[in-house]
């Protein structure tokens, strides 16, 4: 049997191994009058948004297919990691002149241990909403990867991810007889309070007082009523809240920002022992624009919520329902918000954001027989779970549809795939290994005296020799640079280990590829790396699961005083962690991405609908370079000179 997997595996690596296609398109621009719309699902699969679709499952995606132009596939840059893919939608650029190499690095010339976040961070070169505003027109951002006021001035009108103050709680109150309250409304039973403390960052810690209300006349007590107020002066500021539903309570915080959290009573027996009261964490958001724009924003919508709460899910606090209400409420909020923006600011180009298929593939994305916990039931309940936030994202598009008018242009993109995850590479267990990381006496890392550190984001790491000439307390002369990176290019490039399930991956490739044809036809790129895969994994003892080991500074599209000196890409089914322990560890999420993005399960969307758009059309593959470029065209703007994508031709008119 194993001589016959091993035969079947090399006739297809033989027999796909020379097909290949690509696509390209040139610029050029024109005025124009035209608007754009778009919206970033991230994480969004190419092919399993095909899938779901030839199931029936997201009309409103359908009909932008069948009423527009929707790419075969589209590939994202390298890494294939949410801020830099979003960074390459925004300019057209890589990472080299975005500076946005990876979800965070290490900053030159600081102790190397020390990290920046991108998306705190400001790009390099400017996105559209700051370049098309340069050139005359409006434009509006709400969340998206990059577009974060506080770094910057951005566009027109900027709502983006604020701070969390708290995070999310199971609070358990006590309650006792009430007393110094003001409270006007009726009541057919005595008053009882309580209180909680939320315990803030950066902020002062805020006291909540609850009133329990027996607000029904029926001669027995039940208390269906709470009220959560900070003075016990009951007014429109206070929160109401009935049993067993959702309420939200606006908080002040420093600096004039509007903070928040919404409860919901979880145990209220009518004795009122043992009351449980979830709430989220309490977040805020930054808003930008005109006077009076920021005040419209909060009084119209409130504060920003909290984007998912999947902590809570796990500890049992919510249910599952529960769950994906906290969830849908910030893809409404955001898509609320952006649909305001464009009826009554009128921006030329809006860019808003949905992060929950990102989020959902992350948590359950449980495809692979190899990944931890895999069973074929909960495979089925977790791509459920999975199929909710496509169905969310189709929900999005739809209310979008509806808003659009004449020359108006919808782009549908997402920044990247996602891959299912089995294992965990810690690329600084090997460092350590290998003399190049040290500890000191207490098991921490020693950054005066370890020549290089690694830092992890999915399925990539870039990885920073400790230079003295370069880094805060650095250890490595630049006389032993060259030195060091050869050891550490050898050292990840020879490191193997033995794969597990072979017969299992086997059968589980075989079923998946077959399965894809409805959706994706004869699909010559998948099948070419499912056989490259299968016969790499079932011919050999060992495989290399750092799949690409880059010297940043020889490649023009990385080489960026924010990249690491190398660059690791994990392979298909691994993740990178920060472990320093063990060499490999089971998987902490199961969805990842990062690595190779010629990877099918990688490749983002890109589909667009409008008045100079085809209808029922699939073009060629694209590029995410390739989008800005074509926002420009529609926008009657010049591109910028550093725009290294081309305009998309095909399917759209001139």
């Amino acid at each position: 049997m194993y001589n016959k997997l091993r035969l079947l595996a090399f006739l297809l690596f033989i027999g796909f191994f020379t097909l290949s296609g690509s696509a390209s398109a040139a610029p050029s621009d024109k005025t124009s009058h035209d608007k754009v719309v778009m919206i970033s699902f991230d994480g969004m699969r190419n092919d399993l948004t095909r899938k779901y679709i030839t199931e029936g499952k997201l009309p409103s995606i359908k009909k932008v297919m069948d009423n527009g132009i929707m790419a075969e596939s589209s590939k994202t840059i390298t890494p294939s990691l949410t801020a830099p893919s979003h960074a390459a939608i925004a300019t057209g650029a890589t990472p080299s002149k975005t500076g946005f190499v990876s979800n965070q690095w290490h900053e030159p010339e600081t102790e190397l241990l020390n990290t920046k976040d991108a998306f705190k961070n400001r790009l390099q070169v400017n996105p559209l909403w700051v370049e098309a505003k340069k050139q005359g027109k409006t434009t509006a951002t709400v969340a998206f990867a990059g577009a974060n006021p506080t770094a910057g001035h951005q566009g027109n009108y900027s709502v983006y991810y604020g701070e969390t103050w708290s995070p999310s709680n199971l609070e358990k109150l006590s309650f006792k007889e009430a007393h110094g309250w003001k409270y006007p409304g009726t009541h057919f039973g005595p008053l009882f309070e309580a209180s909680f403390e939320v315990q803030m960052e950066k902020a002062k810690n805020q006291i909540i007082h609850v009133l329990a209300v027996d607000s029904t006349n029926d001669g027995k007590r039940n208390y269906l009523t709470f009220i959560l107020s900070d003075d016990k002066q009951v007014d429109e500021k206070d929160a109401v809240a009935e049993r067993d539903e959702w309420a939200s309570l606006p908080l002040p915080v420093k600096g004039g920002l509007m903070a928040g959290f919404w409860f919901k009573f979880k145990e209220t027996p009518d004795d009122l022992n043992g009351v449980t009261m979830y709430r989220t964490a309490v977040s805020s958001g930054v808003i930008d624009g005109p006077h009076g724009f920021a005040k419209d924003i909060h009084d119209t919508f409130g504060f920003f919520p909290v984007q998912d709460d999947s902590e809570a899910f796990n500890k049992g606090w919510i249910s599952r329902e529960e769950y994906e209400q906290i969830s849908t409420r910030f893809v409404d909020w955001v898509t609320d918000v952006s649909l305001y923006i464009k009826n009554k600011y009128k921006p030329d180009l809006l860019m808003f954001y949905a992060p929950q298929i990102d989020h959902e593939e992350h948590q359950f994305l449980l495809t692979d027989p190899r990944q931890p916990g895999y069973t074929k039931e909960k495979s089925k309940k977790y791509m459920g779970y999975v199929e909710w936030s496509y169905k969310l994202a189709d929900q999005v598009v739809g209310r979008t549809l509806e808003s659009l008018k004449s020359r108006d242009h919808l782009f549908i993109v997402s920044d990247h795939g996602m891959e299912p995850a089995h294992s965990m590479l810690n690329p600084n267990h090997l460092l350590k290994k290998a003399g190049l990381l040290k500890l000191d006496e207490e098991g921490k890392i020693d950054s005066k005296n370890s020549s290089a550190y690694a830092v992890s984001s999915s399925g990539t790491a870039h990885v920073y020799i400790n230079v003295k000439e370069r880094e805060k307390g650095g250890a490595v002369p630049w006389d032993d640079y060259e030195e060091v990176e050869k050891k550490i290019v050898q050292l990840f490039r020879t490191y193997q280990i033995k794969p597990t399930g072979k017969f299992s991956y086997f059968k589980h490739t075989i079923r998946e590829t077959a399965e894809s044809i409805p959706s994706q036809g004869f699909n010559i790129p998948l099948y070419k790396e499912n056989a490259i895969n299968l016969y790499h994994y079932l011919i050999e003892e060992k495989v290399h699961p750092y799949k690409n080991v880059i010297i940043t500074k020889r490649i023009d599209s990385l080489d960026n005083k924010h990249s690491g000196d190398i660059l690791l890409l994990a392979g298909s089914g691994y993740v990178m962690g920060k472990d320093y322990k063990k060499a490999v560890t089971p998987t902490l999420e199961l969805g990842t991405h990062g690595g190779d993005p010629d990877r099918e399960k990688l490749k983002p969307v890109f589909l667009a609908i409008g008045d100079r758009i085809e209808k029922d059309k699939t073009i060629h593959p694209i590029s995410n370079l390739d989008i800005a470029p074509t926002v420009y065209s529609l926008l009657g703007l010049r591109t910028p000179s550093f725009v290294e994508g081309k305009k998309i031709k095909e399917g759209i008119k001139e």
